[in-house]
């Protein structure tokens, strides 16, 4: 009986140390890189022009991996939650494969995410389809991955089977194809003659242009029928009643559009003040967002503030010019981008 006592105690123990040699090749496998720390990237001002030539001429633009994290960083900023911290999400190249390092903490430890897939373009939309997810060195369950992830993603973001979507409608560029090759993201677009100066300059979005001529010439009519009424005193009640009664009718629809249009762009600019990292950049987009929110009385002037948005702009550097439009032509709805005509200059 001692005997056998005695043969297990070296089984036990054999069997404790290899529990503790396995725990620690795990934790070492989970921690892996978890010190990593993306590099700043910021956007870069050459990168406009290289998206509005392959656009004028409907050719391919190649983006580096600074370019593509630059354009990442305009959107992207620390996401915090009670237990996670999001630090930073870093895209980088693997053959003809897209790969995303993402360093977060959660419950105050360090880790290190990451994702390696195929990225395409399909009916309007970016598609992002995962070979794998990791943590540390750890293979995650995919589905598992990507059902945590549904209800974190963005405006615009969607998930699609296994893959990860993201809808181009509101870029100020048509997309033809996307894919990766010779570590480069290649980006071919339809050839057009429109760019993101132009849509600050309110030159597109004719059907908002519309709206707005017809809200002046509605004003403008109000303001001719109550002046003819008042110089000749001789319209009868009926025709009135019918003109004042159209004339109401109009304007309140119009007055509705034209709110809702300047609600999608005040949301916008606020999403756009989010998007650029100084002082100044927030203060031409903050002046922006003031004169529109004054645009809400109909009676208000929007082209008497106008030298002062460009001053403001105008003390920019190149660099920060780039990034806000990048911004505003990011978050802001085209549909209501015209409403900043003549806000700036240049």
């Amino acid at each position: 009986m001692g005997k056998l006592k005695s043969r297990k105690k070296p089984v036990i123990l054999i069997i404790i140390a290899l529990l503790v040699v396995s725990v620690a090749v795990f934790a070492k496998l989970v921690f892996w890189n978890s010190s990593y720390s993306s590099p700043k990237y910021k956007f870069q001002a050459g990168l406009l022009d290289k998206m509005l030539k392959a656009q004028e001429s409907g050719g391919t633009a190649e983006l580096s991996k600074d370019e593509v994290n630059g354009v990442i960083s305009l959107y992207f900023k620390q996401y915090k939650t009670s237990d996670l911290v999001i630090k930073s999400v870093e895209a980088d190249f693997k053959d003809d494969k897209m790969v995303f390092l993402v360093p977060v903490t959660y419950k105050n430890f360090n880790l290190f995410l990451s994702s390696q897939g195929d990225v395409s373009f399909e009916n309007g939309k970016i598609i992002y389809n995962p070979e794998y997810f990791k943590l540390g060195k750890i293979t995650l369950p995919k589905s598992y991955v990507l059902k945590k992830l549904q209800p974190k993603l963005k405006s615009g973001m969607a998930l699609e089977g296994d893959s990860i979507t993201i809808s181009t409608s509101g870029l100020p560029i048509s997309i033809k194809n996307i894919n990766v090759k010779d570590q480069k993201l290649l980006v071919t677009l339809e050839k057009k003659q429109l760019n993101i100066e132009d849509m600050l300059k309110g030159k597109i979005s004719s059907s908002l242009q519309n709206f707005i001529k017809d809200f002046s010439n509605v004003k403008n009519l109000d303001s001719s029928t109550k002046t003819n009424n008042g110089s000749t005193g001789t319209k009868t009640k009926d025709s009135s009643d019918q003109s004042n009664g159209s004339n109401t009718g109009s304007k309140s629809a119009v007055s509705q559009e034209r709110q809702q249009a300047l609600n999608r762009l005040s949301s916008g600019l606020n999403a756009a003040s989010g998007a650029v990292s100084t002082g100044g950049q927030k203060a031409v987009i903050s002046q922006m967002a003031s004169i529109v929110n004054n645009m809400k009385d109909s009676s208000y002037n929007p082209y008497s503030e106008e030298s002062s948005v460009r001053a403001a702009y105008s003390k920019l550097s190149p660099q920060e010019k780039a990034e806000l439009k990048a911004a505003v032509g990011s978050n802001v709805d085209s549909s209501a981008v015209s409403i900043l005509s003549s806000m700036i200059g240049n």
